[in-house]
């Protein structure tokens, strides 16, 4: 018997079932997006029905090359900040409201106004104040991942990643009676917290048979998909430092002891998968969709190629920037696309696709740039290297930029979705076939490729990289030029 594991990687957009041995290969991998739906601006809802049906879907799929015998458990990673609330029967009473949803903010900077920077809490307050004849039947609040570990094992729990998003004490990180007061949601209507690499139950056997996967094998707390992403990454000691573009870009460093946010943009103190650590995060959502953006509405003659010529429509893309020099011969974007303040500067003639394909790409490592100084001058340190995960990081040509941005070696693992292998690691160490998280690391992940900045590309960037910070604070302080429109 070759002992694998199942893990679950729920995003935003879509999800993923991955099947891992214990050396960290990845045996089967299979993808499904979300329908679409159309929702008025400002509102992002999910009917959590449609992580499931993409878990069981894909998990289906990747169970046809593997013998069930060999799965021994089931972990995963999720999305976080996306909640909403269940009735005694479990059922959902209200879509999930996700953590782009904008209803109780009027801009990016309203997510420095909440307490303690939590942000499940206006959620459910505004399920509370708007819905309130749901809100009076609900029996517990729920993350996605609450959700999925209901339908796997019947249990109604969550992790600190999101946790720490509601009512979570950071001293103790066990839910806090005076701000369950203090917000008039009691600590009887959140799930039972359980630390990340715990056995929380079994497989259900409907939920085997539907998933394709045996009976009754264990299911592991997994976590938060950035603190996953660092874990898979290795990024597990203080001062070591990480970067992630999918949806968005995020930057996460680890430190010892939380850290209070300082600053105009958004960063976070969020508790770690590794037991008293803590990564501190920088975000800029919508780096990754504002390029899907971009393929979905410009791109379409490049789209209908990639499908005649069975490419990926991305390669198409990037073989354009590859063609384009670094600076975008003077045209920068501005990734604030969640917040309807994307911006465009310096558009002139001499710009074609090419230029704006890779103003693009530069707009993502210029912000990882902008959050590694930030979340650096919080923590202290002064870091040499850097590790990447994400599927920008598929890219040769945006591996380089990064590199270069950052001015700083890059690490590329063999396996990039690095949330995925952190729950892997998480579902092995709770198998208890690694004895620790470290000598997990040590057998599983794998670095197979290091990019060193471009000393002449660097240059370039260098007098961007100066442009870029007070533009960018600039249009994200101030209201939308075209109001609500």
């Amino acid at each position: 018997m070759s002992d694998k594991i199942c893990v679950f990687d729920v995003g935003t957009t879509g999800a993923r079932s991955i099947i891992f041995d214990i050396n960290g290969n990845e045996i089967a991998k299979a993808y499904e997006e979300y329908p679409i739906v159309n929702q008025p601006v400002g509102i992002s809802e999910q009917d959590p029905q449609i992580w499931w049906n993409a878990i069981k879907n894909t998990c289906n799929r990747v169970m046809k090359k593997v013998n069930p015998d060999d799965v021994i458990g089931i972990s995963a990673s999720f999305l976080r900040g996306t909640t909403t609330i269940i009735d005694k029967e479990g059922n959902v009473l209200h879509p999930a409201l996700t953590w782009m949803d904008e209803r109780e903010e009027s801009s990016g900077k309203e997510w420095q106004k909440e307490t303690d920077l939590r942000r499940a809490i206006p959620k459910i307050l505004w399920i509370k104040k708007n819905r309130p004849e749901l809100f009076s039947r609900a029996a517990k609040i729920i993350n996605a991942d609450t959700y999925i570990y209901m339908k796997l094992c019947g249990i109604c729990a969550t992790d600190p990643q999101n946790g720490i998003m509601g009512i979570l004490s950071r001293s103790t990180l066990k839910w806090d009676d005076e701000l369950a007061e203090a917000y008039g949601l009691p600590l009887d209507l959140w799930p039972e917290l359980y630390t990340p690499g715990d056995v929380i139950g079994e497989l259900l056997s409907t939920s085997a048979d539907s998933l394709g996967l045996k009976r009754n094998i264990p299911v592991v707390l997994g976590g938060g998909d950035q603190q996953c992403s660092a874990l898979g990454l290795g990024v597990i000691n203080e001062g070591q430092v990480k970067v992630t573009t999918g949806t968005g870009t995020f930057v996460d460093i680890v430190v010892d002891r939380p850290i209070d946010p300082a600053g105009d943009f958004p960063i976070f103190s969020w508790p770690s998968v590794i037991k008293d650590k803590w990564n501190i995060e920088g975000i800029i959502p919508g780096t990754g969709t504002a390029f899907k953006w971009f393929r979905e509405n410009f791109s379409q003659l490049q789209v209908k190629e990639s499908e005649e010529k069975n490419l990926n429509v991305y390669d198409i893309l990037t073989t354009e920037a590859a063609k384009i020099p670094p600076g975008s011969e003077g045209l920068l974007f501005l990734p604030l696309y969640i917040f309807r303040k994307g911006t465009i500067h310096g558009l002139g003639w001499n710009h074609n696709r090419g230029h704006m394909a890779r103003a693009i790409m530069e707009s993502a490592a210029l912000s990882a740039n902008m959050y590694l100084g930030l979340v650096e001058g919080m923590a202290r340190v002064k870091t040499a290297e850097v590790r990447v995960d994400g599927g920008a990081m598929n890219s040769e040509l945006w591996v380089q930029i990064f590199a270069d941005i950052l001015s700083r070696k890059v690490f590329v693992p063999e396996i990039k979705d690095g949330a995925a292998m952190g729950a892997a690691i998480l579902g092995f160490y709770g198998c208890k076939k690694y004895s620790s998280i470290e000598s997990a690391i040590e057998r599983m992940v794998r670095f197979v490729d290091v990019k060193d900045p471009n000393p002449g590309n660097a240059k370039v960037y260098k007098t961007l990289k100066r442009i870029f910070m007070p533009a960018m604070l600039d249009v994200y302080l101030k209201k939308r030029v075209t109001k609500n429109l």
